[in-house]
């Protein structure tokens, strides 16, 4: 499998755009990675799951919250968070910020196409996702 850059599968995310590099039905379910915008102010709440989740900083600075630890993440710099710990994440340059984020085992995918499905209208549509959450086994702090 091969995926081109100009490849246009994006997701739209709480204000940010992700797209898969490869799901688990790529892989037999083993690991996952995708592709995330950060727009500077813009992020994902902390949150868990019982998946392991790498980040690989490509552009800007993210700001990542691991349990009661907040790290500056900048080009080149590179985060594990282990399943079932507490992390969030937010863009905190003014270049919008690019990671890609690896997952094992895989399982994210359909809770991104959801909330690209659901939560259309910010801040109206917020409440939808505690409920998303708990049908992917992501649990919102």
């Amino acid at each position: 499998m091969i995926k081109h850059a100009s490849d246009e599968n994006w997701l739209a995310v709480l204000g940010m755009k992700l797209k898969f590099l490869c799901t688990a039905d790529d892989t037999n379910g083993r690991y996952s990675s995708m592709l995330n915008t950060v727009p500077k102010g813009l992020g994902a709440p902390p949150h868990s799951h019982p998946w392991d989740e790498g980040f690989y900083v490509l552009k800007g600075q993210v700001e990542l919250r691991l349990d009661d630890t907040v790290s500056l993440l900048n080009p080149g710099d590179y985060a594990l968070v282990p399943a079932n710990h507490v992390h969030g994440f937010k863009g905190v340059s003014d270049e919008e910020g690019l990671f890609i984020a690896f997952e094992s085992p895989s399982h994210s995918h359909h809770f991104f196409q959801e909330i690209n499905d659901r939560v259309k209208a910010m801040p109206e549509d917020l409440h939808k996702m505690p409920d998303i959450g708990e049908r992917h086994k992501v649990t919102f702090v």
